[in-house]
Protein backbone atom coordinates (compact mmCIF):
# COMPACT_ATOMS: atom_id res chain seq x y z
CA UNK A 1 0.00 0.00 0.00
CA UNK A 2 1.41 3.38 -1.01
CA UNK A 3 1.54 6.12 1.57
CA UNK A 4 1.87 9.75 0.49
CA UNK A 5 2.21 12.36 3.25
CA UNK A 6 1.92 16.04 2.34
CA UNK A 7 3.23 18.76 4.67
CA UNK A 8 2.57 22.47 4.13
CA UNK A 9 5.11 25.08 5.28
CA UNK A 10 4.38 28.79 5.12
CA UNK A 11 1.39 28.07 2.88
CA UNK A 12 -2.25 27.44 3.73
CA UNK A 13 -3.11 23.73 3.58
CA UNK A 14 -5.20 22.96 0.53
CA UNK A 15 -7.05 19.74 -0.25
CA UNK A 16 -6.74 20.56 -3.97
CA UNK A 17 -2.92 20.72 -3.70
CA UNK A 18 -2.83 17.52 -1.65
CA UNK A 19 -5.03 15.71 -4.19
CA UNK A 20 -2.83 16.99 -7.02
CA UNK A 21 0.31 15.62 -5.33
CA UNK A 22 -1.34 12.23 -4.68
CA UNK A 23 -2.50 12.04 -8.32
CA UNK A 24 0.94 12.96 -9.72
CA UNK A 25 2.89 10.60 -7.45
CA UNK A 26 0.33 7.85 -7.96
CA UNK A 27 1.48 7.60 -11.58
CA UNK A 28 4.93 6.37 -10.54
CA UNK A 29 3.33 3.14 -9.31
CA UNK A 30 3.69 1.85 -12.89
CA UNK A 31 7.45 2.43 -12.75
CA UNK A 32 8.22 1.16 -9.27
CA UNK A 33 5.80 -1.79 -9.06
CA UNK A 34 6.34 -1.95 -5.28
CA UNK A 35 4.73 -0.23 -2.31
CA UNK A 36 6.38 3.07 -1.51
CA UNK A 37 6.20 5.87 1.02
CA UNK A 38 6.55 9.47 -0.08
CA UNK A 39 6.89 12.50 2.18
CA UNK A 40 6.15 15.69 0.26
CA UNK A 41 6.79 19.17 1.62
CA UNK A 42 5.21 22.16 -0.09
CA UNK A 43 6.45 25.55 1.00
CA UNK A 44 6.56 29.19 -0.02
CA UNK A 45 9.53 31.48 0.67
CA UNK A 46 8.93 34.99 -0.64
CA UNK A 47 8.42 34.40 -4.38
CA UNK A 48 9.77 30.83 -4.45
CA UNK A 49 7.28 27.99 -4.40
CA UNK A 50 9.09 24.82 -3.36
CA UNK A 51 8.15 21.16 -3.68
CA UNK A 52 10.35 18.52 -2.02
CA UNK A 53 9.87 14.75 -2.21
CA UNK A 54 11.52 12.10 -0.08
CA UNK A 55 10.47 8.69 -1.42
CA UNK A 56 11.42 5.29 -0.03
CA UNK A 57 10.66 1.88 -1.44
CA UNK A 58 12.26 -1.54 -0.95
CA UNK A 59 15.94 -1.00 -1.75
CA UNK A 60 15.71 2.60 -2.93
CA UNK A 61 15.58 6.12 -1.52
CA UNK A 62 14.99 9.18 -3.69
CA UNK A 63 15.11 12.86 -2.78
CA UNK A 64 14.02 15.53 -5.23
CA UNK A 65 13.60 19.30 -4.97
CA UNK A 66 12.12 21.91 -7.32
CA UNK A 67 11.51 25.62 -6.96
CA UNK A 68 9.40 27.76 -9.31
CA UNK A 69 7.05 30.74 -9.20
CA UNK A 70 3.98 28.48 -9.04
CA UNK A 71 3.34 25.61 -6.64
CA UNK A 72 1.55 23.44 -9.21
CA UNK A 73 4.45 23.68 -11.66
CA UNK A 74 6.92 22.91 -8.84
CA UNK A 75 4.87 19.77 -8.07
CA UNK A 76 4.88 18.80 -11.78
CA UNK A 77 8.64 19.25 -12.07
CA UNK A 78 9.53 17.42 -8.85
CA UNK A 79 7.26 14.47 -9.70
CA UNK A 80 8.79 14.26 -13.18
CA UNK A 81 12.24 14.28 -11.56
CA UNK A 82 11.28 11.44 -9.20
CA UNK A 83 9.89 9.43 -12.11
CA UNK A 84 13.08 9.96 -14.16
CA UNK A 85 15.24 8.88 -11.21
CA UNK A 86 13.16 5.74 -10.72
CA UNK A 87 13.35 4.85 -14.43
CA UNK A 88 17.11 5.42 -14.40
CA UNK A 89 17.47 3.20 -11.33
CA UNK A 90 15.28 0.53 -12.90
CA UNK A 91 17.39 0.55 -16.09
CA UNK A 92 20.56 0.14 -14.04
CA UNK A 93 18.96 -2.85 -12.30
CA UNK A 94 18.03 -4.39 -15.67
CA UNK A 95 21.56 -3.79 -17.00
CA UNK A 96 22.89 -5.70 -14.00
CA UNK A 97 20.51 -8.53 -14.82
CA UNK A 98 18.47 -8.11 -11.67
CA UNK A 99 15.28 -6.92 -13.42
CA UNK A 100 13.14 -6.11 -10.40
CA UNK A 101 13.95 -3.89 -7.48
CA UNK A 102 15.97 -5.65 -4.76
CA UNK A 103 14.54 -6.76 -1.45
CA UNK A 104 14.31 -4.14 1.32
CA UNK A 105 17.57 -2.63 2.50
CA UNK A 106 16.02 0.35 4.28
CA UNK A 107 14.23 -0.32 7.53
CA UNK A 108 12.62 2.73 9.10
CA UNK A 109 15.34 5.33 9.38
CA UNK A 110 18.24 2.89 9.67
CA UNK A 111 20.12 1.23 6.84
CA UNK A 112 20.34 -2.56 6.88
CA UNK A 113 23.02 -3.99 4.62
CA UNK A 114 22.53 -7.59 3.54
CA UNK A 115 25.76 -9.58 3.07
CA UNK A 116 27.16 -9.13 -0.43
CA UNK A 117 24.49 -6.56 -1.36
CA UNK A 118 26.34 -3.30 -0.65
CA UNK A 119 26.50 -1.14 -3.78
CA UNK A 120 27.74 2.34 -4.46
CA UNK A 121 24.83 4.00 -6.23
CA UNK A 122 26.20 7.51 -6.46
CA UNK A 123 29.63 9.10 -6.40
CA UNK A 124 30.43 12.77 -5.93
CA UNK A 125 33.58 14.78 -5.71
CA UNK A 126 34.16 17.16 -2.86
CA UNK A 127 35.23 20.81 -2.92
CA UNK A 128 39.01 20.66 -2.38
CA UNK A 129 39.51 24.40 -2.03
CA UNK A 130 39.62 25.51 1.60
CA UNK A 131 36.54 27.43 2.75
CA UNK A 132 34.79 28.44 5.92
CA UNK A 133 32.02 26.36 7.46
CA UNK A 134 29.57 29.16 6.64
CA UNK A 135 30.58 29.14 2.95
CA UNK A 136 30.18 25.37 2.81
CA UNK A 137 26.74 25.66 4.42
CA UNK A 138 25.72 28.16 1.73
CA UNK A 139 26.81 25.64 -0.91
CA UNK A 140 24.09 23.28 0.35
CA UNK A 141 21.52 25.66 -1.16
CA UNK A 142 23.62 26.71 -4.14
CA UNK A 143 24.29 23.11 -5.21
CA UNK A 144 20.85 21.90 -4.05
CA UNK A 145 22.35 19.00 -2.12
CA UNK A 146 22.08 17.70 1.43
CA UNK A 147 25.79 17.09 2.06
CA UNK A 148 28.92 19.09 1.16
CA UNK A 149 32.42 17.82 1.90
CA UNK A 150 35.18 20.45 1.96
CA UNK A 151 38.52 21.40 3.49
CA UNK A 152 38.01 23.64 6.52
CA UNK A 153 39.94 26.89 5.98
CA UNK A 154 40.61 27.34 9.70
CA UNK A 155 41.87 23.82 10.52
CA UNK A 156 42.90 22.50 7.07
CA UNK A 157 40.97 19.27 7.88
CA UNK A 158 38.41 17.40 5.75
CA UNK A 159 34.96 18.47 6.93
CA UNK A 160 31.31 17.93 6.12
CA UNK A 161 28.21 20.10 6.44
CA UNK A 162 24.82 18.44 6.05
CA UNK A 163 21.15 19.29 6.16
CA UNK A 164 19.36 17.60 9.06
CA UNK A 165 15.75 16.38 8.87
CA UNK A 166 14.63 19.26 11.08
CA UNK A 167 16.07 21.77 8.57
CA UNK A 168 19.10 22.74 10.64
CA UNK A 169 22.64 22.41 9.34
CA UNK A 170 24.99 19.84 10.90
CA UNK A 171 28.81 19.96 10.81
CA UNK A 172 31.48 17.35 11.36
CA UNK A 173 35.23 17.40 10.93
CA UNK A 174 38.06 14.85 10.85
CA UNK A 175 40.02 14.86 14.10
CA UNK A 176 43.49 16.37 13.81
CA UNK A 177 46.28 13.89 14.42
Amino acid sequence: MNQINVTFRHVDPSQALKDYVVEKLGRIQKVIEKAFEANVTLSVEKYRHIAEVFLTAPGITIKAFESTEDLYSAIDLVCDKVERQLKKYREKQKDKGQGALPEPMVSGSSLTIAPGRLRIVRMDNFLPKPMTVEDAAQHLDILRVDVVMFVNQETNQPSVVFRQQDGNIGFTEAAAR
